[in-house]
């Protein structure tokens, strides 16, 4: 049996708009409800016990089209949603409908987990703008203070954008879908009871999915209202920001707050602004908000407000940063697979023109070496020389000598041709073997050993037993090797003490094989890190250096589907790493990481809030400048590190000091709150690259680390 919705007559009677719930709300002096509804920035419309439209908001007639005007005091809020009248679920909850909510919006709905009767859904409203649109709405019962139901309200969310950029993401990446539905469920979920002036106000914001605010339009904002969902993201409760006119700006992050004041002072007079900003939260970390706010003006005389919505963008700016960040990766695997196209092309075309030319400077100078006989006996003295202006010796001294330039020239031609042919060579089809990385690096040993020890007084190789094998070429992996070798012998310059380190051990939470070779040359300059793996790049062409060496060993190890990563620092040196995974069908997904260890969660937190590839390592009594050395030595993506001088078990310098032993290349940041912990009396040995006083700028951080460098992966 079919149940019937009992639906109002389709008349606009205003005076019959004005129920009975709306009279006693205006009777209690609660006129600040028709002005904060109406003129918030989320859709909404409240209907009467009888079905009538009492509230028709301004976001609403800008979502829908619809003026108020045109249906208030009537049934007609379907219109905004549906081509033909059929109940709303704020008529639903009116008449006590609620089982018949699973007819009109089957699996699209669910009970709010907070309100007792309250109901949300997400639905698509073909009709409404151009493309549709999809909307999370939420309907609520209203009572009065007898309990009696004297209305219901619908807010409306559009997720139109948000429902798109899901859609976009998810076939993206997988990963970015996951944290996509945790942010869209996030935001599904109901706000906690709203502190309010009254309980119809209370129990309407309650359902926002943001912290919903007004406030005074001074420079200084005093806020008028904060709904009690602040508390949920911020931990501090609404009085905090309406009874101190200074605790809203003084928690704004020290960087961010002049930003933000100048804005608000040269944006006093738009109808709308939008700020992101630190804001610091009861616990002492800092969280990215989203400050999105409306100029309201009620009239001539009545005084202009700002009613506005905070939201934590903390998590968004996270997958942001990651998104660019593995979007420049692809960019750059595209443009050198592109480049490796055109190259094969290019030396594909050259090779044959190159080729006449050498095999025709080889037929040049045998007829000059038949030639120049018959000269030297019949035709030096001709008198024709000196008509001509040159000499017969001249002759034959240029001749020669452009002869043998021109074969020079020719095999110069011929090893970049055969460097390009490397670079754009795929041999995905040769089958892969196990090879042992201990025996590439011996045979590597015996081809360019002897020649690296020339230059080199310590040479230390240092290869874990029982290395397992991996499933790749010998040759190529020697070739690799041999050349990053070879890079480390050259840039030793004859007056430094040469050492050159090899490693070679297994990373297991990798599942791959970590080769490194670091040395003590002159090191390479930033600008210089930025092109090394870039075709034709070279810093010796005046030794004739090609500069393809190492863009065909990045080449090579991508053939392995390993990584090839570099850091190096001026005038301490360089470290080449090769990372080669176990099996080739798990890729290995790190990029450079920065290691901050402190006992201080908040400060934490802070740098965390800066930089998107920090880990935090929170220091306990129980940890030992050994355990870091270990952890350092399997993760050997960081490339910076970062500490408190004092810290609960060990003292910051023995921890630099340990660190510099075994990584001599990677750059120590040390602070302290204590200015006297920071003086380097007597602690040279485990001296930093660079001090600071805490607390310390985030600005000041980047500048250095933006000087130091980081890591090429």
């Amino acid at each position: 049996m079919k149940t019937k919705i009992r639906r109002p007559k389709e008349e606009k009677n205003p005076k019959h708009g004005e129920s009975v719930w709306a009279r006693e709300v205006f009777s209690n002096g609660q006129q600040s409800l028709q002005s904060i509804i109406g003129s918030s920035p989320i859709p909404a419309f409240i209907i009467g016990k009888d079905h009538l439209i009492i509230y028709w908001n301004k976001a609403l007639e800008e979502l829908s089209g619809i003026k108020a005007k045109e249906v208030a005091g009537t049934g007609q809020q379907w219109r905004a949603f549906y081509k033909t009248a059929r109940p709303c679920m704020a008529d639903l909850l009116v008449d006590k409908y609620q089982k018949n909510i699973s007819r009109w919006y089957a699996g699209k709905f669910i009970k709010s987990k907070l309100i007792k009767g309250a109901y949300e859904a997400t639905d698509f409203f073909p009709e409404l703008g151009k493309r549709g649109r999809w909307l999370r709405f939420t309907a609520a019962v209203i009572r009065n203070s007898k309990g009696t139901v004297i209305g219901a309200v619908e807010t409306l969310e559009d997720i139109t954008q948000a429902k798109r950029a899901e859609e976009a993401l998810l076939k993206a990446h997988e990963e970015l879908e996951i944290k996509v539905k945790e942010r869209t469920h996030r935001l599904a979920k109901t706000n906690k009871a709203l502190k309010d002036t009254t309980d119809h106000l209370s129990l309407i914001l309650e359902f926002l999915p943001i912290v919903s605010y007004t406030c005074n339009t001074d420079e200084d904002p005093k806020f008028i209202f904060v709904s009690n969902r602040v508390r949920e993201i911020t931990g501090y409760p609404p009085s905090q920001f309406t009874g101190n006119s200074f605790f809203w700006i003084e928690h704004i992050h020290p960087e961010d707050r002049e930003n933000i004041l100048r804005k608000l002072r040269l944006a006093v007079k738009k109808r709308t602004q939008q700020f992101e900003y630190r804001f610091q939260i009861a616990d002492g970390s800092y969280r990215w908000i989203a400050d999105h706010r409306r100029l309201i003006k009620p009239g001539k005389r009545a005084r202009s407000y700002m009613v506005g919505a905070w939201q934590d963008i903390t998590e968004d700016k996270r997958l942001r940063q990651e998104g660019e960040f593995r979007l420049q990766q692809m960019i750059q695997s595209h443009k050198l697979k592109a480049l490796g196209e055109v190259v094969a092309g290019v030396a594909h075309e050259i090779n044959n023109p190159v080729s006449f030319i050498a095999n025709n400077i080889t037929l040049l100078e045998e007829m000059w070496n038949a030639v120049e006989p018959i000269l030297a006996s019949d035709g030096a003295s001709h008198p024709d020389w000196s008509d001509k202006g040159i000499g017969y010796v001249e002759v034959c001294t240029n001749m020669k000598e452009i002869i043998d330039e021109f074969k020079t020239a020719s095999q110069r031609i011929k090893r970049v041709i055969a460097g390009l042919k490397e670079f754009a060579r795929t041999d995905e089809t040769v089958e892969k073997k196990p090879v042992k990385i201990e025996e590439v690096i011996q045979g590597v040993m015996i081809i360019v050993g002897a020649q690296v020890r020339k230059t080199v007084s310590r040479m230390d190789i240092y290869i874990d037993s029982n290395l397992p094998p991996i499933q790749g070429h010998f040759q190529k992996i020697e070739q690799v090797i041999a050349n990053l070798l070879i890079n480390a012998h050259q840039a030793i310059t004859p007056e430094r003490k040469g050492k050159i380190i090899i490693t070679a051990r297994s990373i297991e939470r990798l599942n791959a094989i970590l080769i490194e070779i670091e040395d003590n040359g002159i090191g390479m300059r930033k600008e210089v890190l930025d092109h090394v793996f870039q075709p034709f790049f070279t810093t010796r062409r005046d030794r004739e250096g090609t500069g393809l060496g190492l863009s065909i060993s990045y080449g090579l190890i991508k053939e392995h589907h390993g990584l090839i990563g570099v850091l190096s620092r001026p005038n301490l040196g360089t470290r080449f790493t090769i990372y080669l995974p176990l099996d080739a069908r798990t890729p290995i997904n790190i990029r450079p990481a920065i290691l901050c260890c402190d006992s201080d969660a908040a400060w934490l937190n802070e740098i965390k809030m800066s930089f998107v590839d920090i880990i935090d390592w929170q220091c306990s009594p129980e940890d030992t400048c050994e355990d870091i050395v270990a952890y350092l030595e399997q993760h050997p993506e960081v490339d910076i590190f970062i500490s408190e001088i004092n810290l609960p078990s060990m003292n910051g310098w023995e921890l630099s000091g340990k660190i510099k032993e075994r990584f001599p290349l990677l750059p120590v940041i040390l602070y302290s709150a204590n200015q006297t912990a920071g003086k380097a009396e007597g602690r040279a040995a485990g001296k930093p690259d660079y001090m600071l006083n805490k607390p310390f700028s985030m600005t000041q951080l980047q500048n250095i680390i933006r000087e130091v460098g980081r890591q090429r992966l």
